[in-house]
């Protein structure tokens, strides 16, 4: 039976950092031109799932938000922007744009939002792997001061990244739907875009939503989320 990814008040706890990435996108989308620059990863992931969990928690514990950028799966902080409103041309930007920024407030948000859980004292092993649609999750054991354990997942990206739509999905779901329900009546270059992307997360959701011990209902945002995202295409 798998552990508990992240239990509701985590995932509660995930959306404080999401509040202000909006503003940062757009801040982001304000400062940049309109010139599209090519997606890619934000700097060198880590050379295994546990060093890049343990690297995360090191850098938030020293308030090193820059460090953990690169920590994220690419493209997914800027994703988890449309959960508090920030504008489909403003994601897109993001996605077009390099990711460092949005992925380092979105760790700083994570960090104050979570208090001890990836901070301080933390104990981190790895866990089990599991497939998905040919993506090899890595599970990394976290186990906080509280004694309290949790699970993170991270993949093989250019070096080992977290997840977070397989890590948070509970959080971002119910708070996405809105959002991508608007997205798929867009029509624009930029909607195409993030809709392109968000169906790139399709495998981590499903992962995310076949967790054992997982509460009905939030298995239940988090396949909603999935459907709309590939209903078109």
């Amino acid at each position: 039976m798998l552990p508990m990814i992240v239990e509701n008040r985590v995932a509660g706890h995930v959306l404080v950092a999401l509040g202000a990435l909006a503003l940062v996108a757009a801040f982001a989308a304000c400062d940049r031109s309109d010139g599209d620059t090519e997606l890619g990863p934000a700097g060198p992931g880590a050379d295994s799932a546990v060093e890049s969990v343990q690297t995360l928690v090191d850098a938030l514990s020293a308030g090193n938000f820059d460090d953990a950028a690169p920590l994220a799966v690419t493209g997914h902080a800027a994703l988890a922007t449309l959960a508090e409103g920030a504008t489909f041309g403003q994601v897109a930007e993001a996605l077009r744009s390099e990711d460092s920024m949005v992925a380092a407030n979105f760790w700083g948000g994570f960090a104050q939002g979570t208090g001890a859980f990836l901070t301080g004292q933390v104990e981190v092993s790895g866990g089990e792997q599991l497939e998905k649609d040919g993506i090899v999750y890595h599970l990394v054991n976290v186990t906080p001061e509280t004694g309290e354990q949790r699970v993170m997942m991270a993949r093989d990206e250019d070096g080992f990244r977290i997840d977070l739509f397989a890590s948070f999905a509970p959080g971002l779901a119910q708070r996405m739907v809105g959002p991508v329900e608007r997205l798929l009546t867009a029509q624009t270059p930029d909607s195409r875009l993030v809709l392109a992307e968000l169906k790139a997360t399709v495998p981590s959701l499903l992962v995310a939503a076949e967790k054992a011990d997982q509460p009905p209902d939030v298995v239940q945002s988090v396949l909603r989320l999935v459907e709309m995202i590939t209903r078109v295409g």
